[in-house]
């Protein structure tokens, strides 16, 4: 945290003001907004809580598997002048549920966050107990008010009746719940069906009995379409087939990627209709409808009247994305590092936080590690 002076001599020793740093003088960084310090686990808490107080206006922060202590989340909580808008604290062991609890309720710097990770997986569960999820669901300001963007709470002790309880989530697209095994699959897609009908990217690894790794693989491919695919993601049937009538269709929520684990992955093998399955240059992988996302087409013209980008399904297999996601389901995982859903690393550089987008070895990081 300091820089010190070498023992030597009071004659050697120079004035202040000369561009050293004496072990009463803090460092503080004023104008540094983002800082991500994922898997750097050989600083000790002592260092890393004084270390990121030092940086007063902070809006990104990513403390995922360091030694992150509850005393740093308690200095965070007790700012004035950081205001959050990405947080990340996934695998942090040392964490308490009292502590996390206490920051994301009480702690004004957290008021306005848009992206939340608290992952955790069978290996580092975060350190959650129940009557606490019920809490932070029921009264984090970031969470009653709607307005996240990206949520992990996996490894969780999450039920039905959180979830049933939880405030409505209308610009939620990125959403973890993988390592829950008490979790049904039918409340989950029931809460994406009446409450975040804007999710696009949903974890399931290892999450509800029908998933889980001890069920039958048949089973799990059944669930996955008829609990899933079929109710959320399928177009309503319609007898007309003109041009307008069929941009005009929407399915009942606007999932399109489905992360799962590896086994049932492969038991899914090509897919079925659109949906194809595409890995990552690791562990991870995914089930993709190819034929849904968002395009920008001219004559395309959102509900203020001006042209844009729109989320579309149903596109035709001639169209330029529906033949790249292909292409990358027919590549068996050797594809770049940037290729992936629901990241695991924050993008800091430029402040696009959990929904960034990274490749190269950050990009492994977010994309291709299981952890």
């Amino acid at each position: 945290m300091y820089l010190m002076v070498p023992e030597q001599s009071t004659q050697d020793i120079p004035e202040r003001g000369r561009g050293v740093r004496f072990e009463d003088e803090e460092i503080y960084f004023p104008r540094l907004n983002r800082l991500c310090l994922r898997s750097v686990s050989s600083v000790s808490s002592t260092i890393l809580t004084p270390f990121v107080l030092a940086f007063p206006s902070l809006t990104h922060l990513d403390l995922s598997g360091t030694r992150c202590a509850p005393e740093l989340l308690d200095g965070l909580a007790e700012s004035y002048t950081i205001h959050l808008v990405s947080l990340s604290l996934g695998r942090c062991p040392r964490l308490t549920s009292e502590s996390v609890k206490n920051i994301l309720i009480n702690g004004q710097c957290t008021y306005d966050l848009e992206h939340l990770s608290l992952f955790g997986d069978v290996t580092c569960p975060f350190p959650f107990e129940e009557d606490d999820v019920e809490t932070i669901l029921l009264e984090a300001p970031c969470i009653t008010h709607g307005r996240l963007t990206y949520l992990d709470l996996s490894s969780h002790p999450i039920t039905s009746s959180h979830l049933a309880a939880c405030p409505p989530q209308p610009m939620l697209r990125s959403f973890g719940l993988s390592f829950i095994t008490n979790l049904e699959l039918p409340s989950i897609a029931d809460f994406l069906l009446k409450k975040a009908s804007n999710v696009e990217i949903i974890t399931l690894v290892s999450t509800s009995l029908q998933l889980a790794p001890t069920a039958p693989i048949r089973q799990s491919t059944l669930a996955v379409h008829s609990t899933l695919i079929q109710q959320l993601c399928t177009l309503p049937f319609t007898l007309r087939t003109d041009p307008e009538t069929l941009k005009r269709q929407q399915a009942a929520t606007k999932l399109r990627v489905i992360e799962l684990s590896p086994h049932i992955l492969s038991a899914l093998g090509t897919g079925a209709g659109s949906w194809r399955v595409v890995r990552s240059k690791g562990a991870r992988g995914w089930y993709v409808d190819s034929g849904c996302g968002w395009t920008a087409e001219s004559g395309d013209v959102g509900v203020d009247g001006v042209e844009k980008a729109l989320f579309k399904r149903g596109l035709l297999s001639e169209h330029p994305l529906r033949k790249g996601l292909e292409a990358l389901a027919e590549s068996g995982g050797n594809v770049s590092t940037a290729v992936g859903w629901h990241a695991r690393k924050m993008e800091v550089l430029h402040g696009d936080g959990l929904l960034g987008r990274e490749d190269g070895l950050y990009g492994a990081m977010s994309f291709a590690f299981a952890g």
